[in-house]
């Protein structure tokens, strides 16, 4: 019976066995007759040593080994931009970095857990021993500059170009301070030690440069050291540095001009400015309208006020729905201020509660001159001649920094908490970098979010397959909505 058997399976596969002679074909049309005689029979176990079985058929009771599978489009996607970047020359084509970068954005967690990690998806990972090794190269200020470089040049960066900064907090679950993590003023309104994170970025939020700074480091301290490093690392002439009021000090606006760049910054408006006052004089009664600007250059040398060039102008900017909020929040206070004046509610901080009267009483003109100013907002620049429009503009784009930073705490858990020294705290970061500005091209490219794209690559597979000792690659069907990603990502 089995012979007959061996025989109709032959004279079935044997009509399309034509002129086929290689090893390759000869091994698949095996398969396929052992798979005709195997049928949907169970196969019998005779308990036999099964050193010299046969390799898989491929039926169901006898599969084909796979010998190695990987999420082979994902790797695809983020080795894709890997490489546009530059990263890859920019290493020296070190693979340590690359796979703890790829682990970063695949399942952010710890070096350790990125082996494991990595293995999910069908990468051989280096030993935690050589990991740890490599980090210590990693934290230098020679490897930031490269990564950097490689950034600005993906970017862009060159005269005219904007580049925004911000810094924020990152904290750490321990109760011991040392140099570098201390206790400050937090962000995330905790009482740990810390460190800042400051970040350049480009006008779409592009990561360009990062450093880490003491915890208890004043915000307008971490300004000039991160621009003379990114100075250092990439020629930066003649580029603006857009910053909100609290990165900015008189030094570091002399500092900036003295090398050569340009500044857009808002600015606090303690009192109502000369100019809309005057304004105001010029209109008695009249009412700001929505999006009104005025501009009110500066000279260091006043002699030279109708002659010479500002060294910069102020554009004030009213808003109605700055208004709006604002003035809410001010009767809302003035209404508290005056049942904690009446003994209704105890007294608590409030600025409309003048505690230095004899009698405790509501400051009524403070409020007054708050509403005056109620809707204004002021944007500094050396920008004299870009029209004030486009410096409004060009501020907001410090939102784009915000969402960057959004994401390296979320999706890319920045947090460094299983770091403890400062060198392991700065690999993490530079790594941290790298992923951002990866995450940030597959986001641009496809208009999803990181997490989604992970989720959804993730699911399709490579395969390798042993048949008689020839390699067979296997693949999962994209549909053509992940083909449509695929694409996107990989040809921008």
């Amino acid at each position: 019976m089995q012979v007959v058997l061996e025989e109709r399976a032959g004279r079935k596969v044997m009509k399309h066995i034509g002129s086929a002679h290689d090893d390759y074909e000869l091994a698949l049309l095996k398969a396929e007759a052992q798979r005709v005689i195997d049928g949907d029979q169970l196969c019998l176990d005779l308990g036999l040593d099964d050193r010299n079985a046969p390799a898989g058929s491929g039926s169901k009771d006898n599969p084909l080994p796979v010998s190695s599978q990987k999420a082979g489009v994902l790797l695809e996607c983020i080795d894709s931009c890997y490489q546009r970047l530059g990263f890859d020359v920019a290493t020296g084509g070190d693979q340590v970095f690359a796979n703890l970068v790829r682990a970063r954005i695949i399942q952010p967690g710890s070096k350790l857990d990125s082996i494991e990690t990595l293995a999910e998806v069908g990468v051989v990972s280096a030993t935690y021993a050589t990991i740890k090794r490599h980090l210590a190269s990693y934290a230098t200020e020679s490897f930031r500059e490269i990564l950097s470089q490689a950034l600005a040049r993906h970017a862009g960066i060159g005269a005219g170009s904007f580049v925004l900064y911000d810094v924020t907090t990152l904290y750490f679950e321990t109760d011991t301070p040392d140099d570098l993590r201390k206790s400050g003023f937090s962000k995330e309104r905790r009482v740990e030690p810390q460190i800042l994170v400051g970040l350049l970025t480009d006008a779409t939020g592009f990561p360009l440069h990062i450093g880490a700074y003491e915890g208890n480091k004043a915000e307008t301290h971490t300004l000039l050291p991160m621009i003379r490093a990114f100075q250092s690392a990439y020629n930066l002439d003649r580029v603006t540095i857009v910053a909100d009021a609290g990165m900015f000090s008189a030094e570091n606006k002399t500092a900036i001009v003295e090398a050569g760049l340009d500044y857009i910054l808002s600015t606090k408006v303690p009192s109502l400015p000369e100019v809309i006052t005057q304004w105001k004089q010029e209109h008695p009664g009249q009412d700001y309208t929505h999006g009104q600007i005025w501009s009110q250059p500066s000279y260091t040398d006043r002699r030279h006020a109708t002659t010479g060039k500002p060294d910069s102008v102020t554009h004030f900017h009213y808003s109605y729905d700055r208004a709006r909020r604002t003035v809410r929040g001010i009767d809302e206070q003035l209404a508290k201020a005056a049942r904690a004046v009446e003994g209704k509610v105890a007294i608590k901080r409030n600025r409309y509660i003048d505690l230095k009267a004899p009698n405790k009483k509501v400051n009524y003109e403070l409020a007054t001159k708050h509403r005056a100013l109620a809707g204004i907002k002021g944007y500094e620049t050396t920008l004299t001649s870009m029209p004030a429009p486009e410096v409004l503009r060009a501020y907001r784009h410090l939102l784009n920094i915000e969402k960057s930073f959004r994401m390296s705490k979320s999706d890319l858990k920045a947090r460094p908490i299983y770091a403890r020294t400062e060198d392991s705290i700065n690999a993490h970061l530079n790594i941290v970098m790298a992923a951002l500005a990866i995450s940030q091209m597959m986001e641009t490219a496809t208009g999803k979010s990181i997490k989604r794209l992970v989720r959804t690559l993730k699911k399709y597979r490579t395969f390798e397959l042993k048949l008689n000792g020839t390699t067979i690659h296997a693949a999962t069907p994209l549909p053509p909505d992940v083909q449509q990603l695929l694409n996107a990502i990989t040809q921008a």
